[in-house]
């Protein structure tokens, strides 16, 4: 028997609606049963939205995230899509396998012969990259920064310095509660020509992108306490 499809399913970044999601991505989602997914809860909302066919009793759910304890082995997740049936990866928020865990399910396809299809959707890191008007040919993406000093500042000043030696732009985010933190340390930091951009509630009605040089930023130009941000250094 041919061996399912793994569908990586991006999820809103905000309240979205089922007309967000392009016709011929529902098409494949519908088709679904089986989901691997951060939280249950989110995935659960997720297929309320865009009204999924079968009721919530029918869908089967399996977590991956950072406190799954079965990071090595994920066989028991893909029992039925070994035996041809399809299931879904889907994401917390935004595209799966980029600043989540689903790379593991990903890599176990792979291993195992099983096509992957991706499906298109937001992404906060590139929308932000789009509108920070810094180099979008040319960039990195650092994830989570570390928590504790010294290694915060020790990586910041990597972070610059990588930038002023390549020209790439830097792109990197933090735990939404400790954002205000993060943004007084950068315009602590960095230096005064290095031009700094902050997209916070990316796609929403809220949205707010402002990017200029540090000797210009004051920390009362933007609210960034407990919302989704992405932060870049460019120019």
């Amino acid at each position: 028997m041919n061996q399912g499809t793994l569908y990586l399913i991006p999820n809103f970044l905000g309240q979205g609606t089922k007309h967000d999601i392009p016709q011929n991505h529902l098409k494949f989602i519908y088709t679904l049963k089986t989901f691997i997914v951060e939280s249950e809860k989110s995935a659960r909302s997720f297929l309320k939205i865009i009204e999924h066919p079968l009721p919530q009793s029918e869908f089967t759910f399996y977590l991956l995230n950072e406190h799954s304890n079965n990071k090595e082995d994920l066989t028991p997740y893909f029992k039925n899509c070994l035996k041809g049936e399809s299931l879904g990866l889907l994401s917390d928020a935004g595209i799966p396998c980029v600043a989540d865990p689903g790379n593991r399910a990903v890599l176990f396809a792979h291993r195992n012969q099983i096509v992957v299809k991706p499906l298109s959707g937001p992404s906060s890191i590139y929308m932000a990259l789009m509108a920070s008007g810094f180099n979008g040919q040319h960039f990195a993406f650092h994830g989570y920064i570390p928590v504790e000093n010294p290694e915060r500042l020790k990586k910041i000043r990597s972070i610059e310095q990588s930038f002023l030696s390549s020209g790439q732009t830097q792109i990197f985010m933090e735990t939404p509660y400790r954002n205000e933190k993060l943004l007084q340390l950068l315009l602590d930091t960095l230096k005064p020509k290095t031009k700094l951009c902050v997209a916070v509630n990316i796609s929403l009605d809220t949205e707010i992108i402002i990017s200029k040089e540090i000797g210009v930023w004051k920390p009362e130009d933007l609210q960034v306490n407990k919302q989704p941000a992405i932060f870049l250094i460019g120019g």
